[in-house]
């Protein structure tokens, strides 16, 4: 394998680690890379990076669900509203002004990160909320919050949609983890197929970077499965640091004036 590829493997493997540990897109980690250090153009970047998140979500997956850590009817619940809301944010793009819902999402991770390490972590998955009429749409309010998000901002849902089901609807971190993976696998693989009528999606090399996803995304959920609860809390809290402080720069950069 020539020593790019090999490279592409090892970081599709570290991406995968971040997707199954925490249950989020590993795009945070390889549309960087592709973006800084292969010279890719960013939207090439972006769908490319569904192939690795796909593959990825599905390896972690099967390793949370073979431990029990997936609310399996309430992520059917998620999926179909993010669906809606990949739909909904991919008319929106040209809509609105990015950088100013950069800011904005960047404060809402902020508030997150802040909740997750001061709110009492819960002792299991078994004190979910109850499925009612309300909760259904809560859960499909959250799926479109997250097809939404992830539409604009080429970012994993996973990174929002983890944090609703820890704060709202009572998941431990790895219960959350598990059932944002089950959302996460079709929703990548539905965006790579849409923008690939666009040419934007590489599959050659979003295969050989999920490669290496694959095999990260099990180490990560293994991993998960072993650190406590309140360590996996903190550790998710500061990637959700980092992740608003890229947004929060990104749009600064990009920023314009609201009035000529």
């Amino acid at each position: 394998m020539p020593a790019a590829g090999a490279r592409d493997v090892g970081v599709g493997a570290g991406a995968g680690v971040v997707s199954g540990l925490f249950g989020v897109g590993g795009g945070l980690v390889l549309v960087p890379y592709l973006v800084l250090v292969r010279g890719w153009e960013q939207k090439r970047a972006q769908a490319t990076s569904l192939v690795m998140v796909a593959m990825a979500a599905t390896a972690g997956l099967v390793t949370y669900a073979l431990a029990g850590s997936v609310a399996w009817v309430p992520a059917v619940a998620v999926l179909a509203g993010g669906l809606i809301g990949a739909l909904l944010g991919s008319a929106l793009v040209a809509r609105l002004t990015s950088w100013v819902l950069q800011l904005a999402f960047a404060a809402l991770l902020l508030a997150a990160a802040l909740r997750l390490v001061t709110a009492p972590v819960p002792a299991s998955g078994d004190t979910i909320a109850i499925l009612t009429p309300a909760t259904v749409a809560g859960y499909i309010a959250s799926g479109v919050a997250m097809g939404v998000l992830s539409a604009l901002f080429g970012i994993g849902g996973g990174i929002l949609l983890v944090p609703l089901l820890v704060t709202f609807f009572g998941y431990d971190q790895r219960l959350a983890a598990g059932t944002s993976l089950a959302v996460m696998g079709l929703i990548a693989l539905v965006g790579a197929m849409r923008q690939s009528r666009q040419g934007a999606t590489d599959w050659r090399a979003g295969v050989l970077l999920g490669l290496g996803g694959v095999v990260g995304g099990v180490v990560g959920a293994l991993l998960a499965q072993q650190l406590a609860l309140v360590v996996l809390a903190w550790l998710f809290a500061a990637l959700l640091v980092l992740t608003a402080a890229r947004l929060a720069l990104t749009g600064w950069r990009a920023r314009r004036p609201l009035t000529s």
